[in-house]
């Protein structure tokens, strides 16, 4: 399977990326790769993550405190949230 992200949920991981690399160099990097290893697994096994509403799938990244929302679309995963899911709960993509 073959990802792609929504415009939205690209800017949640670029602000995530910015705000780990103010905090420590290297540190959104981090991030951007253990992003990169979530949505692998992700592509590796659709249906195995927490399904959040009837299209919507979440799943956790290991080191951060951040979920990544997403649905399938035919063959394709769709990326539409990056979530911190340290923030109200409100924002979190639905």
């Amino acid at each position: 399977m073959k990802f792609r992200i929504l415009s939205e949920a690209a800017q949640d991981l670029v602000h995530a990326v910015e705000y780990y690399e103010t905090m420590s160099s290297g540190l959104g990097k981090d991030f951007l790769d253990e992003f990169e290893k979530t949505v692998s697994r992700i592509c590796r096994f659709p249906d195995a993550w927490a399904q959040v509403s009837p299209n919507l799938r979440r799943s956790m990244m290991r080191r951060f405190p951040y979920a990544v929302f997403y649905f399938r679309d035919g063959e394709d995963i769709i990326v539409s949230g990056v979530a911190d899911l340290r923030r109200d709960p409100k924002n979190i993509p639905k």
